[in-house]
């Protein structure tokens, strides 16, 4: 996904499809745990930049009993992008981390892309399902 539709926090105006604030390509500068939880912070540590690539769908632990087994079994749902996948542009190496935690760091000002919010895709190429959501159609 280039952009995190149905986002919990998303951009404003006309946004049917709840684009999210946090764009693939956004650069941040990640910080460790303990800067969070210190309650005098002090100055962060801009080392190494890390690189939004992509989002992924969003797990539900035990959400459905399987018949055949009776244990129960993990879901993918999509349109529930609460995950990203980022790469640092030092190493290279790649990791999972929260997009709630991002939201955290644009906040703080982490963020040294200098760019907005995602583009919003074109209306006439979604359809409206009959709960009258709005859903992209592939390319």
């Amino acid at each position: 996904m280039i952009r995190q539709y149905f986002a919990q926090r998303c951009q404003g105006g006309a946004n049917p499809l709840r684009v999210g604030i946090i764009p693939a390509g956004a650069i941040f500068y990640i910080q460790d745990d303990p800067w969070w939880r210190d309650r005098f912070r002090g100055r962060p540590t801009c080392r190494e930049p890390w690189i939004v690539e992509s989002f992924l769908n969003g797990e539900i632990a035990a959400a459905r009993r399987d018949p055949g087994t009776g244990f129960w079994v993990n879901v993918y749902a999509a349109r529930r992008s609460d995950m990203a996948v980022i790469r640092s542009l030092r190493s290279g190496r790649r990791r999972q981390i929260a997009v709630r935690i991002l939201i955290l760091h644009e906040d703080e000002g982490l963020r040294r892309d200098g760019g907005g919010y995602p583009d919003l895709p074109a209306l006439p190429y979604c359809r409206q399902m009959p709960s009258g959501r709005h859903v992209a159609r592939a390319a």
